[in-house]
């Protein structure tokens, strides 16, 4: 077994061993909706693992929730609407078996990790946090007819939104032409250390979940390249390269805790080596397990706001990256190398695709408007997600205040100009906006 599958198994075991210390009844178990988010905690640690880029990880985000909210609508009791007939292509989601008992909160938990487990690379590993949920069913009493029942509706649901993830367009892209650099003035050039090609340039072609398409927002076009000091060009390059030479311990800390770069490339006299670290999106996913449990939500809600939380940020990927490879803008690291102090580096490592527009900024506006129409304004929280990179806790009085900081946090770290980040946060709201109002998910 592989370092993360152990430790995984392990983690899981524990909580395993917990909750039978307790003695509680199956159905009290998985009711929990902080099973739920531990679970979606494992997931992540899968992907981080895995090394997926942040736009496809969200992609797996969106399918793994969506299968576990369709168990969960499917439940009369549950106060949820099947999204079958709602998103493209979506064929209406079988109903349960009549007359048979099912644990529907054990089966949506498997159905997350089912399409978790075919979506990402290490089965080994997936397959124990599934064995573990088995386990924990069987420790706790679970009658083997609601078992073989739960397992059963969880299978149908998984296969179904399987078949339809594949007819996202992703499987072609995987085979896509890669991106040619032009070497045009004011168009983005691979950056160092890694100098790696341009991630996802086909990501626009994606399905979208609530959007009409990639461009239903579009964003404003940055301002006009120039290398003269006096447009608008030069002071936005400008501000990104002041800013950078004097950060505060603040702003350093700030830049630092919203890093969430995948995959970081390390130079160390003449050695390099990788560090991983979770993806944006993932970090978002923490903070709806932590945002869902402040607000006491029930397992419902809960399920609910990861799904809506991960359309919209799959959502969001798409329209940014849409933008990116439109405009194809020069990355802040590469103008100011280039024409105003080639000694110049950034806090952060610049990410290997075009500057304009954020996605950080995005993704963030995005989750936190979805979490917003859920749970309003007052949704003060302890961010805790970052600990296992070493960073400290943040504290913000709402998720939006959240999203805000994570949008400045790249201007900070010295990777995107204002502009970007400014545009991005507008477009966002309006994709997390969109998946609150045009999904009809409540009853």
């Amino acid at each position: 077994m592989c370092k993360i599958a152990g430790s995984l198994f392990i983690g899981l075991i524990s909580f395993l061993l917990g909750c039978n210390a307790s003695k509680k009844d199956y159905r009290e178990v998985f009711n929990n909706p902080k099973l739920y988010s531990e679970v979606t905690g494992k997931l992540t640690d899968v992907i981080t693992y895995d090394i997926f880029t942040p736009p496809v990880a969200s992609r797996i985000y969106a399918y793994s929730h969506l299968a576990a909210y369709e168990v969960m609508a499917h439940d009369d009791s549950s106060g949820y609407i099947s999204l079958g007939g709602q998103l493209k292509g979506l064929e209406k989601v079988p109903a349960p078996p009549k007359g048979k008992q099912i644990c529907y909160p054990f089966a949506a938990t498997l159905a997350l990790m089912q399409i978790g487990e075919a979506l990402t690379f290490s089965k080994e590993t997936t397959s124990a946090i599934t064995d573990s949920l088995v386990k924990l069913a069987k420790a706790h009493g679970m009658p083997e007819e609601i078992f073989n029942n739960s397992r059963m509706y969880s299978d149908t649901v998984a296969k179904h939104i399987l078949i339809w993830s594949k007819k996202d367009n992703y499987a072609e892209t995987r085979s896509a032409a890669k991106y040619t650099v032009t070497g045009a003035e004011g168009k983005w050039v691979p950056t160092p250390p890694g100098y790696f090609q341009a991630v996802e340039p086909s990501w626009r072609t994606i399905r979208t979940i609530a959007m009409d398409s990639a461009r239903q927002f579009v964003v404003d076009p940055p301002p006009p390249f120039s290398k003269d000091s006096g447009t608008v060009f030069y002071k936005m390059v400008t501000e990104v390269y002041e800013t950078g030479k004097k950060l505060t311990e603040e702003q350093t800390a700030i830049a630092n805790f919203w890093d969430c770069n995948g995959f970081k490339m390390n130079v160390a006299g003449h050695v390099m080596f990788a560090t991983k670290a979770m993806t944006p999106g993932g970090h978002w996913m923490g903070i709806t397990g932590i945002v869902a449990a402040n607000q006491n939500a029930d397992f419902a809600k809960t399920v609910y706001s990861f799904a809506g939380v991960a359309f919209a940020v799959m959502d969001a990927f798409i329209a940014c990256w849409d933008m990116k490879y439109m405009y194809n803008l020069i990355r802040p690291e590469t103008y100011i190398n280039k024409y105003i102090d080639e000694d110049w580096r950034p806090l952060l490592q610049t990410p290997p695709f075009p500057e304009y527009t954020s996605g950080h900024s995005i993704i963030s506006a995005a989750a936190a408007a979805v979490l917003t129409n859920i749970y309003g304004d007052n949704t003060a929280f302890r961010d805790s997600t970052e600990r296992p990179w070493g960073w400290a806790d943040r504290n913000f009085q709402s998720t939006k205040q959240a999203a805000k900081e994570a949008g400045i946090s790249r201007y900070y770290g010295g990777i995107h100009y204002m502009r970007a980040i400014e545009v991005s946060a507008d477009q966002g709201e309006k994709i997390g906006n969109l998946v609150s109002t045009k999904l009809k998910m409540k009853k």
